[in-house]
């Protein structure tokens, strides 16, 4: 039985608002245009040049919208939640969604089905779709490979302060595909960081888990100048790719390209979290079970 906040039929209009106009801004707010249910798009932002260029509001406690994305810094995650939710509004929070165990246990006693969502958008991507649908293998292992270009001279670029570091920012994502293809037993067993002197976050992360006891070693590169994104599964007989940057799925046994996607990557990812949204309406059990995990590795605990 579904519980009262997933009543979000398909044809009903909601309102809905993305307070943090980032890098994923954009990919957002077009999958919500590709959705006829969201009829109305509220954007609230700090940023004097966004307000100018989007026309939006700077208020995030001043939206009419029910539903609110809340894509800011994860350092702002738990304020901004809690009082969203103490004014009624139900909350779609971005990965990851706080920063230490001891701010997850202060969020657990707000959230629940009834108001919140967590947006684990690397989940959605359409080959991670298509190995459900068509491949659905259980491998003996697998290796993630996460590669950005947020170094310059031995130092994490100010853009990427607000991301907290490779480790926090990056292993929610493949985490949360890993558990979606086989199911959501994970543990947290180890993690291995660098940081460049200075710098409060790690630029690089090496981390182990289980799921489902599969082996899962996750590889975080942020000195890189290509971004590369893949989870690589392991079987007896083969080893397949699903490489999240070209949307494919290919047999490195002999190189065939078994699938290829279309369209843009990100927004390709959010259409998938909205419907999601709007068919099952929550997914806190899931979100605290991966973020209680994937906090066991991160460092200074508040």
């Amino acid at each position: 039985m579904c519980n009262k906040y997933a009543l979000q039929e398909r044809g009903k209009i909601m309102k809905i608002a993305i307070v943090g106009l980032g890098h994923a801004f954009l990919k957002q707010y077009n999958a919500l245009r590709s959705i006829k249910e969201f009829e109305k798009i509220e954007l609230c932002d700090k940023d004097e040049e966004r307000i100018k260029e989007y026309k939006c509001k700077n208020d995030y406690l001043n939206l009419e919208s029910e539903n609110v994305v809340i894509a800011t810094s994860p350092v702002l995650h738990l304020e901004m939640a809690k009082k969203l939710i103490n004014n009624g509004k139900k909350i779609i929070l971005e990965k990851p969604i706080v920063t230490s165990l001891n701010e997850l246990e202060n969020l657990k006693m707000f959230i629940n089905k009834d108001n919140y969502y967590n947006s684990l958008h690397f989940a959605y991507g359409v080959e991670i779709d298509y190995f459900i649908k068509n491949i659905n293998r259980r491998p003996n292992k697998i290796y993630v490979y996460i590669s950005d270009d947020y170094v310059k001279d031995e130092r994490i670029v100010d853009k990427a302060i607000t991301l907290c570091g490779s480790y926090l920012d990056e292993v929610i994502n493949p985490l949360s595909a890993i558990t979606r293809m086989f199911g959501y037993d994970v543990k947290f067993k180890n993690v291995n960081k660098k940081c460049y002197e200075g710098d409060k976050y790690d630029y690089y992360s090496l981390s182990d888990f289980e799921v489902e006891n599969i082996p899962v070693t996750i590889e975080v590169l942020w000195n890189n100048e290509k971004s590369k994104k893949y989870i690589e599964m392991y079987y007896d007989d083969m080893i397949l790719r699903l490489d999240s940057m070209n949307q494919e799925v290919i047999d490195l046994t002999n190189n065939k390209q078994l699938f290829l996607g279309e369209g843009d990557r990100m927004t390709n990812h959010y259409i998938g979290v909205f419907n999601d949204y709007i068919r099952n309406g929550s997914n806190v059990d899931i979100s605290i079970k991966l973020h209680e995990e994937l906090l066991k590795g991160a460092a200074n605990e508040n």
